[in-house]
């Protein structure tokens, strides 16, 4: 009565030295798996932080530029677009970056930058996932000067001029 084998354990009663050799395979393909998974995470993170820091950079950039006195809204549009383009070189080798959208509301004071990265996957398009999309926004404002500070600046200015 104990020798009967079920239906199931049979395959494995046949040869016990190549159900180690099933476990075995299963267990590198699942490890492969984490790891393909793991590289594709970690390359999403490095585009995620590529991106947010250069967004950070070129809105406290632009914001910068108003506070300093930049007329033009093109001028300051260059300057952060500039800043954008020193701060995601690293994010560039991981992804695809869309050209990143630059708005200076003058009423609100503030100079807001946003951008989308583009990360390939790699095993996790087993899994259908074949692109992750990271976007990424900053808003930096500024303090409204006084209108004393505005003629201290041009009092300031004239001064610096009359002297040469």
């Amino acid at each position: 009565m104990l020798k009967r084998r079920t239906a199931a354990v049979l395959p494995f009663d046949r040869g016990e030295q190549y159900s180690a050799i099933v476990i075995f395979v299963s267990m590198i393909v699942a490890l492969v798996l984490a790891a393909g998974a793991a590289l594709d995470y970690a390359r999403v993170a490095n585009m995620r932080e590529g991106v947010e820091g250069a967004v950070r950079a070129a809105s406290e950039a632009g914001a910068g530029a108003v506070r300093d006195g930049t007329p033009k809204d093109v001028q300051i549009e260059t300057m952060a677009l500039s800043h954008f383009d020193k701060d995601v070189t690293f994010a560039r080798h991981v992804g695809t970056i869309d050209p990143p959208t630059i708005r200076i509301d003058r009423e609100a004071h503030t100079v807001t930058v946003g951008a989308k990265g583009t990360v390939a996957m790699t095993v996790s398009r087993l899994f259908g996932v074949s692109e992750i999309e990271v976007p990424a926004n900053a808003t930096t404002s500024w303090a409204p000067e006084s209108a004393e500070a505005q003629d201290d600046r041009v009092n300031v200015r004239g001064q610096i001029m009359r002297r040469f």
